[in-house]
């Protein structure tokens, strides 16, 4: 059986030029979260926790297609940079939450086996995580200039992710 070997997330994927202007946000950041793909994780990272390894790919994708059968791709834009409290992780915060809890609650709902989450779901592009360094300070990161043009979301991912290289590798991935 084709199982997930490493913990998987599912995703929004943010696309070009706006994926790129953030990556180079990430790059002069110094993060660890360069290394991850830019997008909007509709869980794993909160909310539910990721899909267990171990769990079965096609069961998985099959009720990953359901729900995406029930999906339009739809604009959004980010409003701020954010912290999340008594962390040093910064994100972009979506202008708009609903389509991402209507994804991420339809997600719930599937069947999908996920781990728990000990916190609850909140839509997030993640800029930088882990220690703070001589980069840049809270206060820098907080007043980046960060893009504010609307975009299409309408592609899907499942990224399995190594925790210890802090790499990911595309499972599956579909347009809405």
């Amino acid at each position: 059986m084709n199982t997930y070997r490493l913990p998987a997330y599912i995703v929004l994927e943010i696309p070009e030029p706006v994926r790129g202007v953030i990556q180079s946000m990430r790059d002069s950041l110094g993060t660890p979260a360069a290394r991850l793909p830019v997008e909007i994780t509709v869980a794993g990272s909160s909310g539910v926790g990721p899909i267990l390894p171990g769990t079965g790919k096609q069961e998985t994708e099959e009720k990953l297609k359901s729900v995406l059968a029930g999906l339009k791709p739809f604009r959004m834009r980010f409003q701020e940079i954010r912290r999340f409290p008594n962390t040093d992780i910064f994100y972009l915060a979506p202008w708009e939450r609903q389509p991402f809890d209507r994804i991420h609650e339809s997600l719930k709902a599937s069947g999908i086996a996920f781990a728990p989450s000990p916190w609850p779901y909140n839509p997030h592009c993640t800029l930088r995580g882990g220690l703070m360094n001589e980069r840049a300070s809270a206060e820098d990161i907080l007043g980046l200039s960060f893009p504010k043009d609307e975009f299409v979301i309408d592609t899907i991912s499942i990224y399995e992710l190594d925790p210890q290289s802090v790499t990911c590798h595309s499972s599956f991935q579909a347009k809405m």
